[in-house]
């Protein structure tokens, strides 16, 4: 009888072992109340304006309008599960944000996994997110190099405009408007070295004379000696491949220097509704132009009631850079869980892949972990809106040139 009894003991633990190994998923799903979804991101040093501007507002948005319909969509549970955003400050520090996403996915134990800011940081964190196989897409990364170690971190996409996008329209539109005589600055970080790299050969190739080059450090205080040099030079145009907080410097001390080439390009910043709001309303910034570039005009399903629920939400406008890009990233994670049905993660990253997704920049279709589709690579302020100036064939509005007198 005992024989017997062990028998059978035997037997069941066989069957359920057997089960739980085939249908591990729906034994652990059925007890599953939500899904955790962690961010490492700049709440305070350097980065934390662009931050603060292109991905956190997007971020809380979308988690509150995907619980306002009861979660994300799990087909293989039949049911949504609500959304929980853990947030961490990475401080701005390269080393703090590999920790925490480590963290993230070592303690607490995520679903899922939104990126920090910055090209540095995007930089920093693609090898881990790949060691762990957590797919993320990158709104504010702009890297050539990146690209090149992409079939290294297969887990990690790119969203934005890269460099050869952004930087070929650039010197494009110089040529189209006879510029000849250069100035070029860049802030000493990922961003501005490669931007600067990948512009600087292409307007020598176009015949133009960069008569200035020159970096400066990232979280400067003081540009006016940097900038009273480039105004002695009379150069046609201004380039600054700039972060948030050096871009409004370089704007403040600029317009105080009298300062006003016939075309002045700047970075990160330009583009966010604050930007100007700070230099005395839309006639202040008149002309400047910047990267991007993305308003609720671009012809995409969505693009305005995107615009208009963030208005909304924040009492602010998103910015034209990377709010667009960060919204849209959000738009993918979320269909791609509902087209896997599950939050596999293996699943939802070749869903990534492959898949074309409609989103408030268009249509996204990554190859080689690259986002292909672009509403705009540059922008300029005109009447109050940033209009799309190049790529020529996307144009909203012609560009103007030269760029008004600062008023």
């Amino acid at each position: 009888m005992n024989d017997r009894v062990k028998y059978f003991k035997l037997i069941a633990c066989i069957i359920l072992l057997v089960f739980f190994t085939t249908f591990p998923f729906t034994a652990f799903s059925q007890t599953k109340d939500k899904i955790r979804i962690g961010t490492a991101i700049s709440l305070s040093g350097p980065y934390a304006p662009g931050a603060g501007m292109t991905q956190i507002p997007n971020y809380n948005m979308w988690v509150e309008e995907v619980n306002a319909k009861g979660g994300l969509l799990i087909k293989k549970l039949n049911k949504r599960l609500p959304v929980e955003l853990i947030t961490y400050d990475d401080k701005s520090d390269i080393g703090t944000a590999v920790k925490l996403v480590e963290k993230l996915i070592l303690e607490d134990k995520v679903d899922l996994l939104l990126p920090p800011w910055g090209t540095a940081m995007h930089f920093a964190i693609a090898p881990v997110v790949t060691k762990y196989g957590y797919p993320v897409m990158g709104p504010t990364v702009s890297s050539e190099k990146l690209r090149e170690i992409a079939h290294k971190v297969p887990y990690f996409f790119g969203i934005l405009n890269m460099p050869r996008e952004q930087g070929a329209a650039l010197a494009d539109l110089l040529e189209e408007l006879e510029v000849k005589k250069v100035a070029l600055i860049y802030v000493a970080d990922a961003y501005g070295i490669e931007w600067t790299g990948k512009v600087a050969p292409d307007l020598g190739l176009k015949k133009m004379d960069v008569v200035i080059l020159k970096s400066y450090p990232l979280d400067t205080k003081d540009l006016s000696p940097l900038l009273k040099t480039i105004k002695a030079a009379e150069v046609d145009a201004v380039l600054c491949m700039s972060y948030p907080n050096d871009t409004f410097l370089i704007t403040k001390q600029a317009k105080e220097l009298g300062l006003n080439p016939k075309l002045f390009y700047l970075g990160v910043g330009v583009a966010f509704p604050v930007y100007k709001q700070m230099f005395g309303g839309p006639n202040a910034v008149e002309g400047i132009m910047g990267a991007g570039a993305w308003n609720p005009r671009v012809p995409y399903p969505g693009a305005k009631e995107y615009f208009e629920r963030h208005v909304k939400r924040w009492k602010t406008e998103p910015d034209r850079w990377g709010s667009a890009f960060a919204y849209a990233s959000l738009q993918i994670l979320e269909q791609a869980i509902e087209k896997v049905g599950s939050i596999d993660r293996k699943k939802i990253r070749d869903c990534i892949a492959t898949q074309t997704f409609p989103t408030v920049i268009g249509p996204v279709r990554f190859e080689g972990g690259f986002n292909v589709q672009s509403p705009g690579e540059i922008g300029q302020w005109q009447k109050g809106e940033f209009e799309v100036v190049a790529a020529k064939e996307k144009r909203t509005a012609k560009p103007i040139f030269p760029k008004p007198s600062w008023p």
